[in-house]
């Protein structure tokens, strides 16, 4: 293939009938929407064959000028297109959808919040909820969205921030923050079986879990400032199995990053369908 035909074959290339657009007003990924939605279903082709599920963000790196493009401080790629995702434990993306913003709908289920939304229809495309676990951190994580996750029959575990707690009798970080590394204290709701249990670690993390125990504790390696050594300190059950399963969508994302395709593109899209061809290839390989 020459260079010429290369570049035309690239500027040519289109994924929708702009026609169609007028029928489409509110929809900002409408450029793109068919091959989104073609490879979410190729990528469930094969069922959800992982019993543990992360649902987590990925930044698509893009500096120009967009409405859909984020800006988020504490992430290595600051400036991009967000894709919520939901991955196994080795890395396989079943499903993702390309953050849009705000919408305008005013229907019931547009007025939960953001995380639930997300994680409700990242989910929808399970069968049995039963034979799965799901984790997310504590952007998604609130008391409703583990009990509506309950009543789905879905198992979840995620941290969770101390304003979405419901106000629960837990020991605050300051008192907290005077124990020992190891130290942990534990709330149940009997109402709803959901459990609330805060660990000492370098600093204090809250975890919440519809389904999770506490016991048995876990021993992990930390290093004392005091001892000069590593020594060994008690971590709840529930908190050692979301370390060990949150991963899921990190994982997916390093393996984009160390694979992907070297190609530049004008149009503000380009770069997301790259991301989608990466995407696949990452996916086949770990299958």
């Amino acid at each position: 293939m020459t260079r010429n035909f290369y570049l035309e074959l690239k500027r040519l290339l289109h994924f929708q009938d702009n026609k169609l657009h007028q029928y489409n007003k509110n929809d900002k990924s409408f450029k793109i929407r068919p091959l989104l939605e073609m490879l979410s279903k190729n990528f469930q082709k094969w069922g959800i064959f992982h019993e543990n599920l992360s649902v987590d963000e990925m930044i698509v790196r893009y500096y120009g000028h967009h409405t859909l493009k984020q800006f988020i401080k504490s992430k290595p790629i600051r400036f991009g297109y967000k894709l919520w995702a939901l991955c196994g434990n080795d890395g396989y993306c079943y499903n993702f959808a390309l953050y849009c913003g705000k919408e305008t709908n005013t229907s019931e289920s547009d007025k939960l919040p953001l995380g639930t939304k997300v994680v409700l229809n990242l989910l929808s495309i399970v069968e049995d909820p039963k034979s799965h676990r799901v984790y997310f951190d504590n952007f998604f994580t609130s008391h409703a969205l583990l009990k509506k996750l309950k009543e789905l029959k879905f198992r979840a575990s995620g941290t969770i921030r101390e304003n979405r707690t419901e106000k629960c009798p837990i020991m605050d970080d300051k008192k907290m923050s005077k124990k020992e590394r190891g130290f942990y204290d534990s709330k149940f709701d009997t109402t709803n079986e959901i459990l609330v249990v805060k660990w000492k670690d370098n600093k204090c993390v809250s975890l919440a879990t519809n389904f999770d125990t506490i016991m048995p504790l876990s021993s992990v390696q930390r290093w004392s400032v005091e001892k000069k050594e590593k020594v060994k300190v008690n971590q709840p059950h529930a908190i050692s199995s979301y370390t060990s399963f949150m991963g899921g969508v990190d994982l997916h994302d390093w393996l984009l990053e160390k694979h992907s395709i070297a190609i530049r593109g004008k149009k503000w899209y380009f770069c997301l369908i790259t991301r989608m061809i990466d995407m696949a290839v990452v996916n086949a390989y770990l299958i």
